[in-house]
């Protein structure tokens, strides 16, 4: 994220605090988070060690992209993307297979938010892929 733009930097910035926190919430108390998104531990004895690995897994790719500098930061949003598309996928194929109730309220917050940063990914990859003119080029070197 470093030497960017500061649209691209916003863009990055809020995906990374978007992951991170909600990772970070997760992670450090994974029963009060299954009560704020619906999850029965009772029923789900299981999910704790499953939220941790999932919250770990986001907390490192964001520290990753907000340390990255302007060569890694594409393969790294791409990785981004790709998670975050399986992890809506895979939410949705688990509610088409019956796997959750109505009451399972907590599968839309969590796919809300994949949605959310999946769409300030790919807005700041897009604005990445875009060529610059040369007169552009020296105005960001001139920044960094």
């Amino acid at each position: 994220m470093r030497g960017q733009h500061w649209y691209i930097a916003l863009l990055i910035g809020l995906m990374c605090i978007i992951r991170f926190s909600l990772s970070a919430f997760g992670y450090a108390n994974p029963p009060w988070f299954m009560e704020e998104v619906g999850i029965s531990l009772s029923a789900n004895p299981q999910m704790p060690y499953a939220i941790r690995a999932w919250a770990i897994r986001d907390m490192v790719l964001s520290l990753l992209v907000i340390v990255a500098d302007k060569t890694a930061i594409k393969l790294l949003l791409a990785g981004c993307i790709v998670i975050d598309f399986t992890d809506i996928i895979s939410a949705y194929l688990s509610g088409v297979a019956g796997l959750f109730g109505v009451e399972d309220g907590w599968l839309l917050k969590l796919t809300s938010t994949a949605i959310a940063a999946l769409l300030l990914e790919l807005s700041a990859l897009i604005v990445l892929a875009i060529p610059r003119t040369t007169s552009t080029q020296q105005e960001n070197a001139d920044d960094v």
